[in-house]
């Protein structure tokens, strides 16, 4: 027990598909290398790089609940949001998420893939904008606007921390000796 509430677990959602993109990329840069083997100069460096993007871009990003806030993990900023102080979260592309000036969209909890979705709005109980094809996709709304709604709405007077968003400072240097090695592979090929 916290602050007379029960301390539940933490909800990480990511994108499926982005997760089975890098693993199918990992398969392929893994058999280009066996088949290759010994690689040539720019082998290792290119498959290196190619497995950081594809860990930056499609393994890393997640969005991660828990019971003081909602962390949105994207490729080049995570931001960290307090129950008491998100203003609106919504879905539009993907799960939107606002705290005053700040606005972040999570990119590991995309949207409807219905272009009916763009136009067929409307608001629910909880006060939240949600798109009638996602409401109407399994009679529910989508997985991850729902775990942060309900649990928006049990700590939202709760008191949390506020917001802060910060640089994904592991991302951002596996970018940079991704594109370190991509320039190498190039200059040795």
């Amino acid at each position: 027990m916290c602050h007379d509430r029960p301390v539940t677990d933490s909800v990480v959602v990511r994108h499926a598909l982005g997760r089975a993109v890098a693993v199918v990329g990992w398969a392929l840069v893994l058999g280009w290398l066996v088949a290759a083997w010994p690689p040539g100069g720019a082998g290792l460096p290119f498959a290196a790089a190619v497995s950081g993007l594809l860990w930056v871009m499609c393994w890393r990003p997640a969005v991660v609940i828990d019971d003081a806030a909602v962390t949105v993990r994207n490729p080049l900023r995570d931001v960290r949001i307090g129950w008491s102080a998100l203003d609106e979260a919504s879905f539009g592309w993907s799960l939107r998420l606002r705290a005053g000036d700040l606005s972040c969209r999570a990119v590991a909890a995309p949207g409807p893939a219905s272009m009916s979705a763009l136009y067929d709005r409307h608001v629910t109980p909880g006060g939240v904008l949600e798109r009638d094809a996602v409401a109407l996709a399994g009679r529910r709304p989508a997985p991850a606007l729902l775990a942060v709604r309900q649990r928006w709405e049990a700590r939202r007077t709760a008191p949390s921390g506020g917001v802060a968003a910060t640089p994904a400072v592991a991302s951002i240097a596996v970018l940079a000796a991704s594109a370190v090695l991509l320039i190498a592979a190039a200059v040795t090929a």
